[in-house]
């Protein structure tokens, strides 16, 4: 019978990849970030008009690049911590939940969930984005894949997952092939704070397209690019309108969760959500409310997180969501590692970094 003997929630922030003396330059893009959105409100604004809608005390938390350095140590601390719990728990299967951002999925075909099922699932090194400054380009590229390979997929239970999640009232979205190249737009149709929306697409060229950031973030860091076969379950937690909600996401990692306990197959199963906290701008109260939902295994607390504090970035945490769903019911006790709210402009963005374990 199959056991799920551990579960991960990580960050997977581009912060992770660099080295903190590039952090001051990746903050400089903040500026330019057309997907801020600011809590409590939920209103997308530019940084411009963010500074005199921003209190002072969250002001107040900006200190510069000074405490960079530490917040760094902290974090690849946290990451070698569950790099090593995850390896030595050897798991024959790790489940990832995580979302897509512009990789696979566009506006051509958005999946609310989707699983891919395919036996193998292709890492391709990113490319360097041309406007970003060279270095933190290849930092980010570097941390989300930097060997070429095929990663084994778990794909008989795939098809497990798939059937029994028809079978109990999920329409979910299939994969079991990886296309050439990917490409396309997306609409961020977050809220404005006039009542509106926000008008802006993203179009990508087509390129060729390994697993998504959110997986290879997990393949590169925590497996140190030696998994063991793995299930990607991806959410749209992005982009509306057919975002997921925190109470279809509980209701997800439970079925997950009762999938395995009915899997005839022995095997160690671990379970990682890969994304979060709240970012493009930090939100410690959301963050705050998903760890102590998650730490007390309070569904209904973590059903009700306000939809306002899950748009754009932020929305990533309802992958841990999920996995709360999925440890609901387990004998494994939650852990927060290390959690690091990161401000790293005088308007609050960053974003709220978290590293937990369950075991």
């Amino acid at each position: 019978m199959a056991e799920i003997v551990l579960g991960i929630g990580t960050s997977h922030t581009p912060l992770l990849s660099l080295p903190a003396e590039l952090w001051a330059a990746y903050a400089e893009g903040d500026k330019a970030n057309p997907e801020l959105v600011f809590p409590p409100n939920g209103w997308t604004m530019r940084f411009e008009e963010a500074l005199d809608y921003v209190p002072a005390s969250i002001k107040a938390r900006y200190q510069g690049s000074e405490p960079f350095a530490g917040w760094a140590a902290r974090c690849q601390r946290a990451l070698d911590e569950l790099s090593a719990t995850l390896r030595d728990a050897k798991p024959d299967v790790t489940i990832i939940i995580s979302d897509d951002q512009d990789e696979w999925f566009y506006e051509g075909n958005m999946p609310a969930l989707s699983v891919f099922w395919g036996q193998t699932a292709p890492m391709i090194p990113r490319k360097m984005i041309p406007s970003r400054n060279p270095e933190v380009a290849a930092a980010i590229s570097h941390g989300y894949g930097d060997v070429e390979f095929d990663v084994p997929v778990a794909g008989a239970f795939g098809r497990f997952l798939i059937e029994y999640f028809m079978e109990h009232d999920f329409d979910v979205g299939q994969m079991t092939y990886v296309d050439p190249e990917y490409g396309g737009r997306v609409a961020r149709r977050y809220p404005t704070r006039d009542g509106g929306e926000l008008d802006a697409v993203r179009e990508t060229e087509r390129h060729p397209q390994g697993l998504p950031h959110g997986f290879a973030f997990v393949i590169k860091r925590l497996f140190c690019n030696e998994p063991s076969a793995i299930l990607p379950v991806i959410q749209n937690t992005c982009y509306p309108p057919n975002q997921v909600t925190p109470k279809r996401c509980f209701a997800a990692g439970q079925a997950i969760a009762a999938a395995i306990a009915e899997w005839k197959e022995p095997a160690r199963v671990a379970v990682v959500a890969s994304g979060g906290l709240s970012h493009f701008v930090v939100d410690e109260e959301l963050d705050q409310m998903i760890l102590s939902g998650l730490a007390r295994k309070d569904p209904d607390q973590l059903c009700s997180v306000p939809r306002n504090r899950l748009y754009s970035a932020a929305s990533e945490s309802m992958n841990w969501i999920a996995l709360g769903g999925v440890m609901q019911d387990q004998p494994l006790n939650m852990e927060v590692v290390d959690y690091v709210p990161v401000y790293r402009t005088p308007v609050g963005t960053g974003g709220g970094w978290a590293f937990a374990r369950w075991q």
